[in-house]
């Protein structure tokens, strides 16, 4: 890397990492994350749950397979990225190199950072922003801007603008999907299954949804503070007085709950990356799941009379599943695989049931 520029990870207690830039050459803040996925780095850069956060990649390699641009891919939502080593010589039928596919779409990099120091630091500093800069000078001032930063009007940012209709296969139940932003293949599970989905935006009226004649609401993913838009919620308000089953999911999961009338917290320690272990209530049942996220449900707050807590994470027993009882409502934290016959599909299969018209029991 010695023909290669230095470049600073710079975190809001001035502490300094240094390394070599990648992608484009230039500032950029956010709140530093760390992802322990090995491997899907261009998911992850994707993934709209990272919008307005610097990711920080736990695995020391990336890049080893080149970037194939895939339509949806091709918007990096993170606002940065951060490896201890990419691989400049790429296998697999890529077509661009990490360098080269951050250079493209403007976005700022840095790599040789040491990133075990660096998970560590943010593991114990629970929340923590930061810039990636080419240089240090004015640092008083970056400092103040990275001090400042806040992650707001995300939803209303990144949801998609206009409604989208999408066919499945042998296609028995229409199923409204409200897109608080997450990726669209987060729908693939309910289009290879059995469902034509209307994609519509956050904001959408309770009166437009139902123009779309649904069996099924699904609340989508996305990033940020679930009590940001407290349009939101009362429109969920609305959504669970219309009689049908609502299935959501991250974000969804917890706007659901607030509108239940129960509590977020934030969490000491975020859950990112791809295995994060969640406990089916009662059993000795553990899948590994896939989540971004920095809130979560308080349990303490959810009424047994309103809902039951049925999946919880086994490192600290926070909220990860609930079935709620004065509507047809499931939720989860994490993001169920799209193969409905995967560990999570079971999930999927229940939500089917509740369009079915049947019982979880």
């Amino acid at each position: 890397m010695k023909n290669r520029k230095k470049a600073y990870l710079v975190l809001a207690d001035s502490t300094v990492f240094e390394g070599y830039s990648m992608g484009k050459e230039g500032v950029t803040i956010g709140e530093v994350v760390f992802n322990t996925c090995t491997s899907a780095y261009s998911d992850i850069l994707s993934d709209p749950t990272y919008y307005g956060q610097i990711v920080a990649q736990t695995y020391p390699l990336a890049a080893n397979r080149g970037v194939m641009p895939d339509g949806e891919g091709d918007e990096i939502m993170s606002s940065g990225y951060v490896v201890r080593e990419w691989c400049d010589v790429y296998s697999d039928g890529g077509e661009v190199s990490l360098n080269d596919y951050l250079l493209s779409r403007g976005i700022v990099g840095i790599c040789g950072v040491d990133t075990r120091r660096l998970t560590r630091y943010l593991r114990d500093k629970e929340y923590v922003n930061g810039a990636i800069t080419n240089t240090l000078d004015n640092l008083d001032e970056l400092l103040k801007k990275i001090n400042e930063y806040t992650i707001s009007g995300a939803v209303r940012e990144i949801s998609i603008k206009e409604p989208v209709v999408m066919k499945g296969e042998n296609a028995r139940y229409n199923v409204v999907a409200v897109d608080y932003g997450s990726p669209r293949k987060q729908l693939n599970a309910f289009l290879l299954n059995g469902c034509n989905v209307a994609f519509v935006p956050a904001f959408t009226p309770v009166e437009k949804i139902l123009e779309y004649k649904p069996d099924g609401i699904v609340l989508c993913d996305g990033p940020a503070d679930p009590d940001d838009e407290p349009e939101l919620i009362e429109n969920i308000k609305r959504i669970i007085k219309l009689g049908v089953p609502v299935f959501a999911i991250g974000l969804g999961h917890q706007m659901l709950a607030l509108a239940a009338g129960f509590k977020i917290v934030k969490m000491e320690k975020g859950h990112r990356g791809s295995n994060q272990p969640v406990r089916l209530a009662g059993t000795d049942t553990v899948m590994v799941t896939n989540q971004n996220h920095g809130y979560a449900v308080q349990g303490e707050t959810v009424n047994p009379g309103k809902a039951e807590i049925i999946m919880t994470n086994v490192n600290d027993n926070t909220v990860e599943g609930l079935e709620y009882k004065e509507f047809k409502g499931l939720s989860v934290q994490f993001t169920p695989k799209g193969d409905i016959d995967s560990s999570t599909g079971f999930i999927i299969r229940s939500f089917f049931k509740m369009m079915d018209g049947e019982t979880n029991e």
